[in-house]
């Protein structure tokens, strides 16, 4: 495994201070051995060695290494003076007594043992290390390097070098830490985590305990890095593992495995509840706002939950949480989804989609089917939205369902989302170009957020206008609700931008995400549209209508028009009416198709009726492209007493 760039500075420094101590010690080991003769020697030397000698001594006395003779049974004959730095205790009173007192009760049989098996032999050579006695503020841990030196008369014992290596300890224990740890949050890192669950794994063999792994990924975190920094993100993944910690138990292993990627290993488990419990808590922790961030802007979590079966290895359970957490991702995120054998043929399938969309288009594989925008009162037809579809060699007509998801996670999906903006632009300035009654039909266009956020969007807009010659103000951005909660000064810039091409903007699925009227108030917006999740609630027993009241209302205060998306039934169509709606798409009115299928249709023939009836440049056409006849701003087509519609047309034509 290659290391990190701080795990090889911080193992070449260590290999830097081994050879350094190595040298520093064998020229102790001669300056030990040879002061260790000249106290045998001394009182038969003149003047001058004497001199020497206090040298020596002074030279030890303001060394960290420690000089000791011992015999056999570890009782101490000689120390340099600078022991009592080391134990706190002057030197002259160790002298008589065991160097096992001196150490840690738990080592003292170690040592008893260095020194009368592994010094045994005249010249042997061994080291260990122990921990000190006594309080915190001496030395916790000494090495001793023992030599057998009881045939050199001068010394006639064990020679005993002892060196404070506390602070190696703490170099080795932060070496350990970084090469085991995250830097940022300093929780495990991958390659703990990944030995945590070999070992749980092989305990649960023997014990037939249970195992779990959850991995987890932050929603919505890239958003942050981009648009509020690195230092902002940082700052939330050390909040987000605060989080984990506080939803979990206190022995479970919590790693950052990269990027905002988490994972929790669950261990001796008897059932599966107590795992749910955790993912569940994990969900609701992580979705809670984050005090550094905006009031709007929120980060969420996708969770994959693995259990670990008797012949499951690390690759294959780690494998299984990681795909139950793209289900998660795929279920819409801010979710847990506990991995099922199922899902990793849909894994297994998301890799084979993933190599084929690269495919397809460059072999124009891609097509546009249209689905049309209506006048919810007579139908007639304001607009088409482009809707991306996959003319798969193999498998037929494949829905953007079963691809989008995978074109967005591979990074696929700004080329694709190009591609469709130009070509839709080109087929419906065609189409309207033959239509007399295609004057102002409006297509809307999704954009997705990582088009908005990555690609140069303005560019794009640009280039598909002029090579297609559609006329801007037929053409509706629309861009989800989600995409606009960072609320930063770049994207509003941009979408300025955008909105000088005199294109409209709509907020696709407004009030399923967490809406603010900020959006509303301070970004271009002419189109609010209402999820569909409203619509369906029509008529129900929850009051559903309400929500949907209050979005029309708030659009009507704030000069927005209104549609509504997914009308199925004549009900919804009548309540929406009612409530001031005036614009809507849905399978009640047609479902996507070819842009000939839409010029045959109902819609279409109403949409004729409707410009015979307009004097020559009569009618002027709103954001959603309806007709307002003349300067009065009316409603130009209406229902009639008999229950059909009709030309309103204005009492004053300027």
């Amino acid at each position: 495994m290659a290391l990190e760039p701080n795990q090889q500075t911080g193992n070449g420094t260590r290999r830097a201070l081994t050879r350094w101590l190595d040298r520093a010690s064998a020229w102790l080991n001669r300056l030990s051995a040879g002061l260790a003769r000249r106290r045998v020697v001394a009182p038969r030397l003149g003047p001058a060695t004497h001199a020497s000698e206090s040298r020596l001594e002074a030279l030890m006395r303001h060394t960290s290494v420690v000089i000791a003779i011992v015999d056999p049974a570890g009782t101490m004959s000689f120390l340099t003076s600078s022991a009592d730095r080391m134990f706190g205790q002057p030197a002259a009173t160790l002298v008589g007594r065991t160097i096992m007192e001196l150490v840690g009760v738990e080592d003292r049989a170690r040592l008893a043992e260095f020194i009368t098996r592994d010094l045994a032999t005249a010249g042997a050579m061994a080291t260990i290390e122990v921990r000190i006695a006594g309080g915190a503020e001496r030395p916790s841990f000494i090495e001793i390097h023992g030599t057998n030196l009881e045939s050199e008369p001068a010394i006639g014992g064990r020679l005993l070098k002892l060196r404070d290596t506390t602070d190696r300890k703490g170099v080795e224990e932060q070496l350990r830490r970084l090469a085991f740890h995250d830097p940022l949050t300093l929780l495990a890192n991958r390659a703990l985590f990944r030995d945590r669950v070999e070992h749980a794994l092989a305990v649960s063999r023997r014990s037939g305990r249970g195992v779990a792994v959850l991995f987890i990924d932050l929603d919505n975190f890239k958003t942050i890095n981009d648009n509020h920094g690195h230092d902002q993100g940082d700052r939330v993944l050390r909040a987000s593992a605060q989080r984990l910690v506080q939803s979990t138990r206190s022995g479970d292993t919590i790693a950052r495995l990269g990027g905002d990627e988490f994972a929790v290993l669950l261990e001796n488990l008897c059932g599966e509840q107590p795992v749910v419990e955790i993912a569940t808590r994990i969900v609701a922790a992580l979705r809670e706002p984050h005090p550094l961030l905006a009031s709007d802007l929120r980060v969420a979590a996708s969770v994959g939950v693995a259990f670990a079966t008797p012949d499951d290895g690390v690759e294959e359970l780690l494998r299984n949480a990681d795909v139950a957490m793209y289900s998660a991702k795929a279920q819409g995120k801010d979710r847990y989804a506990i991995f099922q054998a199922e899902m990793q043929n849909a894994a297994e399938r998301r890799v084979k989609v993933e190599a084929e969309l690269a495919r397809a288009l460059t072999d124009n594989q891609f097509q546009i089917h249209y689905q049309p925008i209506v006048e919810l009162r007579s139908g007639y037809l304001l607009g088409v939205e482009a809707l991306v579809r996959w003319q798969h060699p193999q498998r037929g007509l494949v829905a953007a369902r079963e691809f989008l998801g995978v074109a967005e996670d591979s990074g696929q999906l700004i080329a694709l989302g190009r591609w469709v903006l130009a070509q839709a632009c080109k087929e419906v300035q065609a189409w309207q170009a033959r239509l007399p009654e295609g004057r102002q039909i409006r297509l809307a266009v999704n954009v997705s957020a990582g088009q908005l956020e990555h690609s140069d969007l303005e560019a794009d807009i640009e280039e598909a206008l002029r090579k297609s010659g559609l006329d801007p103000n037929c053409l509706v951005i629309e861009i989800t609700e989600s995409a606009l909660l960072n609320n930063t000064e770049g994207m509003l810039a941009k979408l300025k931008r955008v909105k000088q091409f005199g294109v409209q903007i709509a907020i696709d699925d407004f009030g399923t995400g967490y809406s603010s009227l900020t959006y509303l108030h301070r970004f271009p917006i002419d189109i609010v549209k209402i999820d569909r999740s409203f619509i369906e609630r029509l008529g129900g027993v929850d009051d559903g209508a309400a929500l949907a009241r209050a979005i029309i209302t708030l659009g009507d205060t704030l000069g927005l028009e209104v549609l509504a998306v997914g009308i199925e039934f004549e009900h919804q169509r009548r309540e929406l009416i009612e409530l001031g709606c005036v614009a809507g798409q849905g399978y009640f009115y047609a479902k996507p198709g070819k842009l000939h299928e839409v010029e045959y249709s109902v819609h279409m023939k109403r949409r004729r009726t409707m410009a015979d009836t307009l004097p020559p440049k009569g009618a002027r056409f709103t954001a959603t492209g309806r007709f307002l006849a003349g300067a009065t701003g009316q409603p130009a087509l209406q229902l009639t007493a008999t229950g059909t519609f009709g030309p309103a047309l204005p009492e004053k034509i300027p």
